[in-house]
């Protein structure tokens, strides 16, 4: 029997993906936060899109070639795959500021406003999956809320860099 340590078969990393998740969402806030107010929220969402797209194609190339280097052999077609799938919520965590924004557009807001809109929500996305995530880990009281306020904070601090920016 091989062990866990010396087994060359590659498995889904559920670490990988919720990490993948939260990071969606932070490169999500940026995006937004730099965003400026003079673009259409069609653009806007276009580009959230395309930079959250190069980062994981970024991200799932890191992973593909560490892990060859780990496995010392290059890797099969499902586990290419595999490794493509794993880094794909960076990528999905966009779904919900997309739609915001689209939600946004169809209402003809002015950019300015859904923007912020959007941050708000990002934020609160951040700080919801944190406490479920914390939950999930078996933290409670002043720790739980601690660790979901930090990630909340993470959204927070990009909308100050909006109003620093603009």
């Amino acid at each position: 029997m091989v062990s866990a340590e010396t087994s060359t078969e590659l498995r889904s990393d559920p670490h990988r993906r919720q990490a993948a998740y939260l990071y969606g969402l932070i490169v999500s806030g940026a995006v937004l936060a730099t965003a400026p107010d003079d673009f259409r929220l069609i653009r806007v969402g276009a580009l959230l899109l395309f930079t959250l797209c190069v980062y994981w194609a970024a991200e799932t190339y890191v992973n593909s070639m560490s892990t060859r280097s780990m496995l010392h052999r290059p890797l099969t077609g499902a586990e290419r795959r595999l490794v493509l799938m794993d880094g794909w919520p960076l990528v999905a965590a966009s779904a919900v500021p997309l739609a915001v924004l689209l939600l946004e557009a169809v209402l003809g807001m002015e950019t300015g406003i859904a923007l912020d809109v959007t941050l708000a929500v990002n934020s609160l996305m951040l700080f919801v999956i944190g406490w479920r995530m914390s939950k999930l880990s078996g933290l409670t009281g002043i720790r739980l809320a601690a660790s979901a306020t930090l990630a909340g904070m993470l959204g927070v601090t990009m909308i100050l860099l909006k109003t620093l920016m603009h």
